[in-house]
């Protein structure tokens, strides 16, 4: 039990090595499911190979950890302490609490099989995100809806112009695959497709009536993180 112990304790070190420049880019594959719920990440971490899931709803890393020996795999459960964001999601930071168990060889699984394997882990943004990636929603779009449409605008919490809240922690909600009110057609924010993004083409004064957000328009650098973000997925990232 100690060397499996120890082995996975040898893994998240090599991750949390990452933040130093040893990993690259180029060392995960990532694929963003069709319904941009989660990154599928498969990666070299040290002698192992990991193909694990970042779900962005419950804010969890999960999967499996495959050794080079032939061994059984091992299981990996972590989630997300915090997240440093920055203007570039490259520069991003990431910090686990992370968990590790040998497979449920019977129904009940044990819950106390999963071990303690590492407190606020630190991961560089190029363990999570897509190579290339221009926005993050939570380093680029939320600030952006929070401070121009939500802080002392027509929509926070209590005005909710439209009945649309954009505040922090549930803007996303109410704004990705929600139909728009003015335009049912469209969804305020369509995955993928920023032309069919109801709440983007108001941004640029292309919907139905006034240019928002009212008293200024967005300047390029802010209109160009909305549509980046909605391209790529507009995932709760």
């Amino acid at each position: 039990m100690k060397s499996i112990l120890r082995t996975r304790t040898i893994a998240l070190a090599a991750a949390a090595l990452a933040t130093l420049g040893v990993a690259s880019r180029a060392d995960a594959q990532i694929q963003l499911t069709p319904d941009s719920g989660r990154y599928l990440i498969q990666r070299t971490v040290g002698v192992e190979e990991w193909a694990i899931s970042y779900n962005f709803e419950d804010g969890t890393l999960t999967g499996n950890v495959f050794k080079t020996d032939g061994s059984p795999p091992s299981f990996i459960f972590c989630e997300f302490t915090d997240i440093q964001y920055a203007d570039d999601p490259a520069d991003n930071q990431y910090f686990l609490d992370c968990f590790g168990s040998d497979a449920c060889t019977q129904a009940p699984c044990d819950p106390s099989a999963w071990t303690d394997i590492g407190q606020n882990i630190p991961l560089p943004a190029s363990f999570v995100l897509p190579p290339e990636t221009k926005a993050t929603y939570g380093g680029n779009v939320e600030p952006i809806f929070t401070a121009s449409c939500a802080l002392g605008a027509c929509h926070d919490s209590v005005t909710a112009s439209a009945g649309l809240d954009l505040s922090p922690g549930v803007a996303y909600g109410n704004i990705v695959d929600v139909m728009s009110t003015q335009m049912p057609m469209l969804s305020l924010v369509e995955p993928f497709d920023s032309d069919d993004s109801y709440l983007f083409r108001k941004l640029l004064g292309t919907g139905m009536g006034s240019q928002m957000p009212l008293g200024g328009m967005l300047s390029q650098d802010q209109l160009d993180d909305v549509m980046n973000w909605i391209v790529e997925g507009g995932v709760q990232n």
